[in-house]
């Protein structure tokens, strides 16, 4: 019998728990070195239980701690040479208590601004400056605002742009595109995905994957040979 699954089972065995995982996703993950599987003699990859454990506990200290990548793999390293990594040791303990009661994981809640100026290390202030111009998300609790797992990653790298000199303010035009954008990616697909089948859903889910996937590739690409020629004389 064979023990190895395709990247598509294995996206298919995960799904349930995280349901924004797409093969493009684990591909990343691939070329950032996060996970190696091995591969057949046609070159398909094959995932071994191994594997899939390794995914999962990635795909947690995402959700969870709301690491980068880059962290992420370090902190995979040093666990793997011996090191303690507490936010592993907690989430393997959670597996097991999971595992033995039967439960299913806690759905991650949003976070409210003292929580997210805490995990994020920037000012309350800051994230309020950002919420004013689009980078972090409307949304609210009766509490007040409430702080998404994709608004840290926004906070997180807005602060760090402000060490060259990157405002607030200056982000702007990043929240302006991306409505622009996603205004154009709604007229093309809504005609298609309008019928709310579990089908249609699925499918939706895998061509957005696919579109973030490559806008992504060409944000970046174009954005670097735009900077690279307009500091060609620095280089």
């Amino acid at each position: 019998m064979n023990s190895y699954l395709t990247i598509g089972e294995v996206v298919q065995r995960l799904k349930r728990e995280f349901t924004d995982l797409s093969v493009s996703k684990l591909r990343y993950l691939e070329d950032e070195g996060l996970i190696e599987p091995s591969r057949t003699e046609s070159g398909y990859r094959q995932f071994s239980v191994r594997d899939v454990e390794r995914i999962t506990l990635i795909l947690r200290l995402q959700e969870r701690y709301f690491l980068p990548l880059s962290v992420i793999n370090k902190k995979l390293r040093d666990y793997d040479l011996g090191a303690s990594v507490p936010e592993i040791e907690n989430l393997l303990g959670s597996k097991k208590e999971s595992a033995d009661t039967g439960a299913a994981p806690a759905t991650q809640r949003p976070l409210n601004l003292n929580e997210a100026a805490q995990l994020t290390k920037t000012p309350e202030s800051f994230i309020l400056e950002l919420k004013n111009y689009g980078i972090v998300g409307n949304e609210q609790t009766g509490s007040g605002p409430a702080i998404s797992s994709y608004d840290l990653e926004c906070i997180k790298a807005a602060w760090e742009l402000r060490t060259i000199g990157v405002e607030p303010r200056h982000l702007r035009m990043y929240a302006t595109f991306a409505d622009r954008e996603s205004l154009i990616y709604e007229q093309l697909l809504r005609p298609t995905y309008r019928h709310k089948t579990p089908e249609s859903r699925s499918q939706l889910k895998e061509r957005l994957d696919a579109i973030d996937e490559q806008t992504r590739v060409l944000k970046i690409r174009l954005l670097n040979r735009d900077l690279r020629n307009k500091l060609s004389d620095l280089l």
